[in-house]
């Protein structure tokens, strides 16, 4: 198996948690819903998006191309139900969990989507520019990194789209994440599922005399559960790349304050303060490797070509893939907080759909886009279709959420950050951010060495 697949979240971006003047850069779901101006400044909506009149042709098929991660079944039931739901042809005693997936293809819709698939994750800017020189751009395609396809050039904006979509309320999504996909007001994406920081660990190294650490536990509690492991088995590798923690710790140094420190403009605003946090956590982790309880890649503790890493930390994203590499082998811990007892600062990626840029279908692209990410029954026929352990829905709705907590594997972690959603701090989770990739080359380099930390270094 690749090694990419399984590290590909080892540098994420850092997120430096700060108190007081920072708040403004995490919205909770319960307030400051984001409003969405219909007029934004930008404007490259097609013909096809205008108010239309008696006089406008509408053709019998919509066509629409799409790349997303789903079987061809899936995305063609979904187009059915769509055309269901938007004809009245919908039974009101269905559900995405019972309706049969044989009536719904057997349906005869005016909705031509074609699927061109993309990774579990979406697609890199690298596939995104190979479409766009291969003439393949789809209508609607699942970005690993929204902000930096629109800062490509690539997708359009939504505020014409979005503006008055009934799904985007506070009581329906994570507004978080919605804003997350913005710029100055500008709306270019659609989230569509997400993925959380989490720690991995292997049921090899459990030390016998405390068992396996409590899911959510502190910072204090991981130290300690660090040395008992090192005490029990000596050549254990410990903490796999411990560094990889830095971006996550911020709320943890900063009283559980869910506090989100995204990008340059955030640190100005009191970089003092930023740098007092991120002193902590990067301190905390850094004297991992003067214990001895954690260990780099080089040392010989990558968990994907050797098995004497007792933990390390990567994108929920990732769980399938480390299931089949270590089956029934693995447990999962939430990434450590200052006090056990308070709710929990999920540390979340989301994956957004995007409308290409210039597509002439770009209003049914946009509907589709929020009816697959927000619509109940559409997530849980996606859910209920496909294997999405690790991979969480920002939709509200708790039977989709219920549904996703039976999941053997990562169900129990899945109703944790249920509970805790609310508080999420939004982070990239791909190379196609410089912050993401400085992030990884800076924090690994710093914990060999003596100097402070230099939140600077992560943003060139």
């Amino acid at each position: 198996m690749a090694r990419n697949v399984f590290m590909r979240t080892t540098g994420l971006l850092l997120c430096v948690s700060m108190a007081g003047t920072l708040l403004s850069g995490c919205k909770k779901g319960d307030d400051m819903f984001p409003s969405i101006d219909p007029y934004s400044n930008g404007s490259d909506v097609t013909e096809e998006t205008a108010e239309t009149d008696e006089t406008v042709v509408i053709t019998d098929i919509e066509e629409l191309s799409v790349a997303l991660p789903y079987s061809d079944l899936t995305v063609q039931c979904l187009a059915s139900m769509f055309y269901c739901k938007n004809n009245g042809l919908w039974e009101s005693n269905e559900s995405g969990i019972t309706v049969d997936a044989d009536y719904l293809t057997s349906i005869a819709t005016n909705y031509a989507v074609t699927n061109i698939g993309c990774g579990s994750t979406g697609a890199s800017l690298e596939n995104i520019d190979s479409w766009n020189e291969g003439g393949t751009m789809p209508d609607l395609f699942l970005a690993q990194d929204s902000k930096a396809v629109w800062d490509s050039g690539y997708c359009a904006e939504l505020n014409s789209f979005l503006s008055d979509d009934t799904y985007l309320s506070s009581q329906q999504i994570y507004s978080g994440a919605l804003t997350a996909d913005s710029e100055n007001g500008i709306f270019f994406a659609v989230p569509h599922f997400c993925s959380a920081e989490i720690i991995i660990g292997s049921k090899e190294f459990i030390p016998s005399g405390s068992g396996k650490l409590q899911t959510k536990n502190t910072t204090e509690e991981l130290r300690e559960y660090l040395f008992e492991i090192r005490e029990e088995y000596p050549d254990c590798a410990g903490f796999a790349s411990a560094y990889n923690m830095i971006p996550y710790l911020g709320s943890a140094f900063n009283g559980d304050v869910p506090t989100s420190f995204m990008g340059y403009d955030e640190y100005l605003k009191n970089p003092d303060s930023a740098k007092a946090v991120i002193a902590d956590a990067s301190s905390y982790v850094r004297n991992f490797y003067f214990d001895s309880i954690a260990n780099d890649l080089s040392a010989g503790a990558d968990p994907v070509y050797s098995r004497t890493a007792a933990l390390w930390a990567d994108s929920s994203a990732n769980i399938k893939a480390w299931d089949e590499y270590y089956p029934n082998s693995l447990y999962f811990l939430h990434l450590p907080c200052n006090d056990a007892s308070n709710v929990g600062v999920p540390y979340v990626s989301t994956y957004s759909l995007c409308v290409s840029k210039g597509s002439a279908n770009s209003k049914f692209a946009a509907e589709f886009a929020t009816f697959i990410s927000y619509d109940p029954d559409a997530q849980l026929l996606i859910y209920r279709l496909e294997n999405m352990t690790g991979l969480m829905p920002l939709t509200r709705n708790d039977s989709v959420w219920d549904l996703i907590s039976d999941d053997p594997l990562f169900g129990h972690m899945a109703a944790d950050f249920h509970q805790t959603m609310d508080n999420a701090v939004y982070c990239p989770a791909s190379y196609d951010s410089k912050v993401f990739t400085n992030t990884k080359v800076y924090t690994a380099e710093f914990v060999k060495g003596t100097d402070d930390f230099d939140p600077e270094k992560c943003y060139g």
